[in-house]
């Protein structure tokens, strides 16, 4: 199937559901040992980590790891519901094992935490509301507007696209979370919102709601020359060396096997936005 947002609106198909929380103490984590419980820092972000009506951790990227860490010894996965933007530090300073949540990488990202290799591939996505009143189909429209505000998540790698476009920051939204995003939009606190394309469109999705669209034709944004292209991956803490690399052999399984492809399908992201053989390392990724 062709990658096109009317097509990812189709493909992605899961509901929204009730967040909880798990209180988590800070704890060491010994290299040499793989545990049977991980403690895993999530958002929610649709469809790839969120919790569902019982609390319990679901979603692509909580399937990825549980598929490729059960070699290893791993049972159970212990989630954090936290702010996108406090996953990081939550990582640096313990409180969970391992960030799953769809995180894109990004060098001074890397130079923060251990990335795993990567597990899917992501576009950006341009929500406004319905019938696209200020015609917007693009970062560089809204630039060009003036007037137009834009949303996006903090911490997201979409604050880096959007001063890169020289939107000015009187006109930036900056909130946590997808839903709050789309809220933004509909009570007129925002023009357009732009997150991941396959997170917008889910959330789109099972809100049902048609007072907020995507834009179909929305230009991507560019980085060095192309077309932006995000890859995202599990994180680790630098000290974790022997789990991410216990996590990076079981995901090589999954990719060779075909698993990696019918888990990432099984959450609405076509073959398109699955990694392969060929994709780039992460040490590339890194780099770039």
């Amino acid at each position: 199937m062709t990658l096109t947002r009317r097509n990812l609106m189709k493909l992605t198909g899961a509901g929204l559901a009730g967040a909880g929380l798990l209180a988590l103490t800070g704890r060491s984590f010994a290299d040499d040992k793989m545990p049977s419980t991980l403690r895993v820092g999530m958002s929610n972000q649709l469809p790839y980590a969120f919790l569902d009506k019982a609390g319990d951790l679901t979603g692509q990227s909580p399937d990825v790891l549980r598929a490729a860490m059960r070699d290893a010894g791993v049972e159970k996965l212990d989630a954090s519901l936290t702010e996108f933007g406090a996953l990081i530090p939550g990582l640096v300073a313990r409180r969970f094992d391992v960030i799953c949540t769809g995180l894109f990488v990004r060098p001074k990202r890397c130079e923060l935490i251990d990335f795993a290799n990567p597990d899917s591939l992501s576009r950006e996505g341009l929500v406004v509301a319905a019938g696209n009143p200020m015609g917007l189909k693009s970062l560089g429209d809204v630039a060009k507007n003036g007037n137009a505000r834009i949303g996006f998540i903090r911490g997201s790698v979409d604050e880096e696209y959007v001063k890169n476009a020289g939107i000015a920051e009187s006109n930036w939204v900056v909130l946590p979370d997808v839903p709050t995003l789309l809220s933004a939009v509909k009570g007129g606190r925002a023009d357009a919102v732009i997150s991941s394309l396959v997170i917008i469109a889910s959330t789109i999705k099972a809100m049902n709601d048609s007072s907020v669209q995507l834009v179909d034709d929305f230009v991507d944004p560019v980085v060095n020359g192309k077309p932006a292209i995000d890859y995202a991956a599990m994180g680790f803490h630098k000290d974790s060396k022997a789990l991410r690399e216990a996590y990076n052999t079981g995901l090589a399984k999954l990719v060779s096997s075909g698993e990696l492809a019918k888990i990432n399908e099984k959450w609405g992201l076509p073959a398109a936005l699955t990694p392969t053989a060929e994709t780039p390392s992460i040490e590339t990724l890194c780099q770039a």
